[in-house]
């Protein structure tokens, strides 16, 4: 039995081998897992796609890329890949996974092989605009002219070939003359420099416009004093001309008895001024920051300095540390109008033209008393008055002349009052005091004048007078300047109207004995304010006006001291009743 085994088992070995065919080698193992029940081809188990993400412009195409893998991870590279899009309104995809961005949005892609798929997500931007170039410029609307030292800022619209507006695009600003105007290369921010025509040139991508701006100056608070003048330029330069005296009263260096300059001067300091006040041998300014500074002579410490400074030709503080929206000279005093509408006064207080109660002097501003705010002030000789916002007017100092206007009988003597006192009459915008008389302005621009009628400075007939009383003539005026000897003020037509004494041809034309009433002075003059001369020496005979535009200062009457500011000076008699022009001040 155990042999007949043996050899069945060798038998069996055998037929199995003659079963497998002729070949005597039998095959190696595949390179490829044998599908579940038998075969020899891979299945796919994953599809993997790159990138998972991908951005696209509207009208571009990006390359999308899927292989399939089998369950250990090996490439099938002859599997075929299905491409298929979410919402081919967005984007489309080719059989090569190639998407074409459609229209703004997100989309989903999907690759899929034998079952198996995944997901790319697309976004589909749109494209920034085309930067088209600048083909036109101009500069935009702009002032016909510009002060100088103010800034004007310039601007230009940039447009295409379609005349389409184009923002945002750089813009290169030049100027042909920075003597005349600078403008900022970026920013367009023009500076008027000095008077005169200057080409301002804007640059953007190669085109280029240009245009004219003109750059003036102009003049304002002229005031007068003994024998000199004052006023402000564009960019609050101070200028004075006229006697200096041993003072320095109009800011030169060069000072003495007779010493005069008969053309404007600057005023040293490089300080910015918005009001320049002057009534005899000091003239005081209102800086920008509010602070008031003084020149000339220090008597009875009118410059608001200690008593061992005598005298300045360079601005100096006035002490206190008040801040001033208004100053007003008088003949030894000074006065102004706080930022709280306060009034204070310094310098000398004998006939207490402070109106604190008190007749002691003080080089360092003293509040007048009474618990009135006002809104304007002026000051004459030993005196001062002032208006309230409710047009109530109120003086105190001297009256011995009824230049307080309060109706009281004139005592033509010694009469001063310390306190403020409200005057009788009408409502009164604005006041002018000088040597002991005083004018105002109604809202309607009615002048009415009182005190002493020396002189006809009243603009009536008949004596002094403590009740405000109408000028004749039935004028209305913008503004009035009360002189020692003559009174002068532009209308409403901008002429210019003056009355009183005339023996230098302070009022404007030959009138040997001058005159009660207003008279045209200058002849067709036309003016937006004009100054008479306040001290009550033969050498304040004179008037300032800045016309209408205030590009042109004129002055007329005694020029003995260069107060004219012409140029020249004459004889202490002569006669000059044709307005000059000051020079340097009147336009190219």
């Amino acid at each position: 039995m155990f042999r007949s085994a043996r050899i069945f088992l060798t038998a069996g070995v055998v037929a199995l081998a003659a079963c497998s065919g002729s070949d005597s080698t039998a095959p190696g193992p595949s390179t490829q897992n044998p599908p579940p029940g038998g075969g020899g081809r891979a299945s796919v188990a994953s599809v993997l796609i790159t990138p998972t993400v991908a951005n696209v412009l509207m009208g571009n195409t990006t390359q999308l890329t899927a292989v399939a893998r089998d369950s250990n991870n090996n490439v099938l590279a002859d599997r075929v890949v299905t491409w298929s899009s979410s919402a081919v309104q967005t984007a489309t995809v080719n059989a090569a996974g190639m998407v074409t961005g459609v229209a703004e949005g997100a989309v989903l892609m999907t690759a899929a092989s034998e079952g198996k798929s995944v997901n790319a997500t697309v976004n589909v931007m749109r494209p920034a605009p085309a930067v088209a170039p600048v083909a036109t410029i101009a500069i935009g609307a702009k002032a016909d002219t510009i002060e100088a030292w103010d800034v004007l800022n310039m601007q230009t619209v940039t447009r295409d070939s379609i005349n389409q507006v184009l923002t945002g695009r750089a813009v290169q600003w030049t100027s042909s003359n920075a003597a005349v105007a600078t403008i900022n290369a970026t920013t367009g921010v023009l500076t008027g420099i000095n008077r005169g025509t200057v080409t301002i040139t804007a640059t953007s991508e190669g085109k280029s416009a240009s245009v004219s701006q003109v750059v003036v100056i102009r003049y304002r608070s002229l005031t007068t004093g003994t024998a000199h003048a004052c006023n402000i330029a564009s960019g609050g330069i101070v200028w004075c001309w006229g006697q200096n005296g041993n003072e320095g009263r109009i800011g030169s260096q060069i000072v003495g008895a007779e010493e005069f300059i008969s053309v404007p001067v600057m005023v040293p300091g490089n300080h910015r001024f918005t009001q320049v006040a002057t009534y005899g041998r000091t003239t005081c300014g209102l800086r920008v920051d509010g602070k008031a500074l003084c020149w000339g002579s220090n008597n009875w410490g009118v410059m608001g300095q200690p008593s061992n400074i005598v005298s300045a030709s360079i601005p100096q503080e006035v002490a206190g540390n008040i801040s001033f929206r208004s100053l007003a000279a008088g003949g030894d005093q000074m006065c102004g109008i706080s930022v709280t509408f306060l009034a204070y006064c310094w310098g000398n207080n004998q006939w207490g033209q402070f109106g604190d109660g008190k007749t002691a002097s003080n080089y360092i501003p003293q509040a007048v008393n009474g618990g009135v705010t006002l809104s304007s002030i002026t000051a004459g000789s030993s005196y001062t008055c002032g208006v309230t916002a409710a047009f109530a007017g109120f003086c105190w100092g001297a009256d011995g002349a009824g230049q307080h206007g309060n109706g009281m009988q004139i005592s033509n003597g010694n009469t001063f009052s310390l306190i403020m006192r409200p005057m009788v009459g009408p409502a009164f915008t604005s006041l002018s005091a000088s040597n002991a008389m005083t004018c105002g302005v109604t809202a309607p621009g009615t002048a009415y004048c009182f005190g002493s009628s020396t002189g006809g400075r009243l603009g009536s007939q008949g004596s002094a007078t403590s009740t405000p009383r109408a000028v004749a003539g039935g004028l209305s005026f913008r503004n009035l300047s009360v002189g020692a000897v003559h009174v002068c003020g532009v209308t409403l037509q901008f002429e210019v109207h003056c009355w009183g004494m005339n023996g230098n041809g302070q009022l404007g034309l030959t009138l040997l004995n001058g005159s009660v009433t207003p008279v045209r002075a200058g002849g067709t003059l036309l003016a937006a304010e004009v100054a008479a001369a306040n001290i009550s020496t033969g050498s304040a005979a004179f008037t300032c006006a800045e016309s209408k535009d205030r590009l042109t200062t004129y002055c007329w009457g005694r020029n003995d001291y260069g107060q004219l500011g012409n140029g020249a000076n004459t004889t202490s008699v002569a006669v000059n009743s044709v307005p000059s022009i000051v020079v340097g001040q009147k336009p190219l």
